[in-house]
């Protein structure tokens, strides 16, 4: 886990196109997996979850909600806020994207999804400010929050569309609780005393 220090941030963008406002948001320290959560740690905790082989070390995914958050709760942990999660991404300066405010040159390579991907960590450019790795690419993240529309995602998604235009930090999507997407899996968090 990578620690988060308590303090200001900023959450939201006003560029053109965005329906979520920048401001300055206040969080207290806590801890967020440096990595998403893998095939294999999940089936770890619940050895029903099947996956294709070779995949062990792939993003699991094709889990709910209800599971991503008991997987958490089974290591004394919880699933990030959108906050949590948006702040471990972008830094306290409110980056665009992990590594900077401007896209890189070259596209995205299939290679990062969640649905390929060899090992976590495997785009040394997709770190945040705080070491946090895979954060615009590889695959959407369940959140903590949400509400009858949905359960907020958050994070890139580099195997539907190759453009970073998608992958901003303060991007978002609304999911029903029960889908299984093989796009959407999770990393964990905890709060610090």
């Amino acid at each position: 886990m990578v620690f988060i220090p308590s303090g200001p941030f900023l959450m939201g963008s006003d560029s053109e196109g965005s329906p979520w406002p920048a401001r300055r948001y206040m969080l207290g320290g806590y801890s967020i997996d440096q990595y998403e959560v893998t095939n294999a740690e999940f089936a770890a905790q619940f050895p029903d979850h099947a996956y294709p082989e070779g995949a062990a070390e792939h993003p699991v995914s094709r889990v709910t909600w209800a599971e991503a958050a008991a997987y958490c709760r089974a290591l004394g942990k919880r699933l990030p806020t959108e906050a949590e999660w948006e702040k471990a991404a972008r830094g306290a300066e409110g980056r665009t994207w992990p590594w900077g405010n401007q896209p890189r040159r070259r596209r995205p390579h299939p290679q990062y999804s969640g649905v390929v991907k060899r090992r976590p960590g495997s785009d040394r450019y997709d770190v945040s400010p705080y070491g946090v790795h895979d954060m615009a690419g590889s695959v959407w993240e369940w959140t903590a929050d949400g509400d009858e529309r949905g359960r907020i995602v958050r994070g890139g998604l580099w195997n539907l569309h190759l453009d970073f235009e998608y992958s901003r930090t303060w991007e978002k999507n609304r999911i029903p609780p029960d889908e299984r997407f093989t796009f959407l899996g999770f990393r964990c968090a905890r709060s610090n005393p």
